[in-house]
Parts: structure tokens; C-alpha cells; sequence
């Protein structure tokens, strides 16, 4: 090994030993189908990245007040998606149709 290589692999060193691994988010997907959010409730883990997808023929909304977010309108197969990093529940209902409703629990 060259000088210049030693040098490049003792100045990395330090930092490969001091990093912590990332953790994969996990992901799941709620389905917007006939009128209702499936699952209706959804429990996971912090930081787990849940994607909500319209299979539905009209459009619809996803509304988290809590985390005070308010999608654009989701046409057929369109989808929108929201990290859920901090424990709690967060209730969620479609902004065209309010009585679409679910929630996410967000334990550890």
C-alpha cells in the first residue's frame, strides 16, 4: 500500500468507527378503495414511511390535521405519502369526503 493510501484510509478510519448504522424506514401503503381508507387503522413504528394510494374511481384527499397536512386531490392511482416520525396517533379523513376516516398509531 502506497504512502498516500495509508495516509487517505487513517484519516476514514475514524469516521467508519465512529458512524451509527441507519435504520431502513419501513413502508407501508394504505389503500383508498370504495369510500374507505384499508387498513381503516394502521399501527407502526417511528419513522415508518406510509404511502396512501387512491384504487378508487373518483378523487380524493388525505388530511392529517395533526401534522397539518392536506393533499392535493388524488386521482385514480395517484398517491401521496407522509413520514411518520414521532410517536402518538394521528387521525386522518379525506378532505372531499369527511366521512372517509382512519388513523395511524405510531409506537414503538
Amino acid at each position: 500500500m502506497s504512502a498516500r493510501n495509508w495516509i487517505f484510509a487513517l484519516a476514514v478510519l475514524p469516521l467508519c468507527i465512529g458512524a451509527t448504522p441507519v435504520r431502513a424506514a419501513e413502508t407501508e401503503t394504505v389503500t383508498i378503495d370504495n369510500f374507505s381508507f384499508k387498513p381503516n387503522v394502521i399501527t407502526v413504528k417511528p419513522g415508518t414511511h406510509i404511502i396512501f394510494k387512491n384504487q378508487d374511481d373518483l378523487p380524493h384527499t388525505v388530511v392529517i390535521p395533526d401534522m397539518k397536512v392536506n393533499s392535493s386531490m388524488l386521482d385514480t392511482d395517484g398517491s401521496y405519502e407522509a413520514d411518520f416520525e414521532k410517536p402518538g396517533e394521528f387521525k386522518y379523513f379525506c378532505g372531499i369526503h369527511p366521512m372517509m376516516t382512519g388513523k395511524v398509531i405510531v409506537a414503538e
